[in-house]
């Protein structure tokens, strides 16, 4: 059982983490020398680079991003002690949870998926002006009726997870929301659940890192992983954990990343050598992969295959004038409809902000975006398809962010099986902001006390991809 010497307000307690899990329910003892006063783990792993800082942590995550950040704030808060985020991008300029549209709903098919973003928006609805939290409900579409009768089913499960949804027919769905007023005769219900909304990721990051700096966690910015070493553990068959992670900063750049270089690393994942400002091995207890769309980078470099893909989703800003509203509509109190062709939208800024998942996107690190000609073939006929408003709409701009896409699209979260000090938390397939709180406190709590707490992680353990018949297959993925 890894212990991890921790302080909060001058108080000295000891946590333990599962993060040594097996994958069977076993608790493995690793074999390494007790912490410093520090927290500081006491092992020279030597140093690959002569005369080279070596750091030692106690917890390191890799990934400053909404999950990351949430995750060492939390950590922070049980008292745990020299937690240290590093991230290449902690500006959050091409940050996935930074990119995103601000959909927040716990309507969802899994029971996991559920509760962890049940948990997630009561903490937005508890810090609503923090967070710009807005309970503006969201609204699915249906013209499938295979598809509205499980909707209809999941329904049950939903109300007794406390997640209202409302079912609406046809003749409902103009009443209520006037701004669909087109080929309504292609439907055959709705879902409508009030209490979903809109919030606004960057509020929420800040608020988890400057509460978790307070606290004394270390953020790095402009830190890429460059490799992982592992080790066997002796008496261990096949049993490994992360003896060290090789840290490289990057030198230069700006803000708005004006030459590029934050773009070149992240898509092509190393860092050029005019660019290395200092390389540095980091030892630590416990090495948190928060990557998201990065994370099978990591996984590849300790030889974990990872079912994650990187696809790009784009999203474009939408100009309607007030002239061409239908009468009735209120923009305030519009929340996100997510039409039966996939389109979802919803008012930002005066503004309308709308997004398609093109089916057959390749996979990749592409942070382009396809202008005009996207929203030409993709958005404004779907959107002009259902709503008389957007018949003469215009195109203001626009970006692209990258999803982090699993088969079932489910997230991953828990300890690796085999890797006896590695957790996992990423791979949220669009749902990182919505998840964040839920899956980061109970994760803390796996870390400190070596149990799950609110809700159990385990069905979202990588190791169900080894059978179909354990997915968590998604449905409602936009």
């Amino acid at each position: 059982m890894t212990t991890l010497r921790a302080s909060c307000g001058g108080r000295r307690i000891s946590c333990s983490t599962d993060s040594s899990d097996t994958g069977t329910g076993e608790r493995i003892s690793s074999t390494r020398p007790s912490t410093s006063t520090s927290g500081a783990v006491e092992r020279d792993f030597g140093k690959r680079w002569g005369e080279d800082p070596l750091e030692r942590v106690n917890v390191l995550i890799a990934g400053g991003g909404v999950i990351g950040t949430t995750l060492a704030h939390e950590l922070a808060k049980r008292g745990v002690n020299d937690i240290h985020v590093i991230d290449l991008d902690l500006g959050g300029l091409y940050a996935s949870s930074e990119l995103n549209a601000g959909g927040a709903r716990a309507t969802w098919w899994q029971p996991i998926n559920i509760e962890t973003c049940r948990i997630t928006l009561d903490f937005f609805r508890a810090h609503r002006e923090l967070f710009g939290f807005r309970e503006t409900g969201y609204l699915w579409l249906y013209a499938d009726p295979d598809r509205f009768a499980v909707a209809c089913e999941k329904r049950t499960l939903q109300e007794a997870a406390g997640i209202t949804v409302e079912l609406l027919r046809r003749d409902e769905i103009t009443r209520r929301f006037p701004i669909l007023d087109r080929n309504l005769e292609e439907l055959v219900g709705a879902t409508w659940s009030p209490r979903d909304g809109l919030v606004n990721p960057n509020a929420v990051r800040a608020y988890h890192r400057r509460e978790a700096e307070k606290l004394g966690v270390r953020f790095s910015d402009r830190h890429f992983i460059d490799g992982v070493e592992t080790a066997r553990i002796d008496g261990r068959s096949g049993l490994r954990r992360v003896r060290g992670v090789d840290v490289i900063e990057v030198a230069g750049g700006d803000p708005t990343d004006t030459s590029g270089i934050l773009r070149e690393i992240l898509t092509t994942h190393r860092v050029p050598t005019g660019r290395r400002a200092r390389e540095t091995r980091i030892s630590c207890d416990v090495v948190v992969n928060c990557l998201g769309a990065w994370s099978s980078i990591f996984s590849s470099k300790i030889g974990l295959r990872d079912v994650t893909e990187a696809v790009r989703r784009q999203i474009a800003l939408v100009d309607v004038r007030p002239a061409d509203l239908v009468p009735g509509v209120d923009l305030d109190r519009l929340g996100m409809i997510v039409d039966s062709s996939d389109l979802y939208f919803h008012p930002e800024a005066g503004h309308f902000l709308a997004g398609y998942s093109i089916p057959d996107e390749v996979p990749g690190f592409d942070f382009s975006y396809d202008g005009n000609a996207y929203f030409e073939e993709f958005v404004w006929p779907r959107l002009a398809h259902r709503c008389s408003s957007f018949e003469r709409c215009g195109h203001l701009r626009g970006w692209s962010g990258l999803y982090a896409v699993t088969p079932d699209r489910s997230g991953i979260a828990g300890p690796v099986p085999g890797i006896a000090n590695l957790l996992e938390a990423h791979s949220l397939t669009g749902r990182g902001v919505m998840q964040s709180f839920g899956i980061a406190t109970v994760l803390a709590e796996r870390i400190t006390t070596g149990h799950y707490g609110a809700c159990d992680l385990g069905p979202l353990g990588r190791e169900r991809f080894e059978s179909p018949d354990r997915w968590l297959p998604e449905v409602l993925h936009i």
